[in-house]
């Protein structure tokens, strides 16, 4: 299953790609809000990973454009990002696009967990 990584730093999206794969999924990169939103409608993933900072806008702003997609809506979307970026998590769930939060430096383990159980 397609997980789509929308993370614009390099290493970043290299090591999300990694663990989708370890987990038994299809990675594929978005340096973009847009690029992303292109990737998904051109097939929908089975998971969006998102940062909330991105070259072209808000990660949430952007989760909210996914969600108004049909056949994207049910589509979960976790938002990743530092610890920095509290102010736009804020309005991130003021209507709740995410379904979760990781927060970087975060726990492989932890994560390789939580994409098996959405890919099984």
């Amino acid at each position: 299953m397609k997980v789509l990584i929308v993370e614009d730093s390099g290493p970043g999206a290299r090591l999300w790609a990694e663990l989708v794969s370890l987990a038994g999924g299809v990675p594929e990169i978005a340096t973009t809000g847009a690029a992303g939103l292109a990737a998904a409608l051109a097939e929908a993933p089975a998971l969006v990973v998102m940062d909330l900072r991105l070259p072209d806008g808000n990660g949430a702003d952007w989760a909210r454009r996914f969600k108004a997609e049909a056949g994207l809506d049910a589509v979960p979307i976790w938002a990743c990002s530092g610890l920095d970026a509290e102010e736009l998590l804020e309005s991130a769930w003021e209507d709740q696009p995410f379904a979760a939060f990781i927060a970087k430096p975060f726990a492989a383990g932890e994560i390789l967990a939580r994409l098996r159980t959405i890919l099984a």
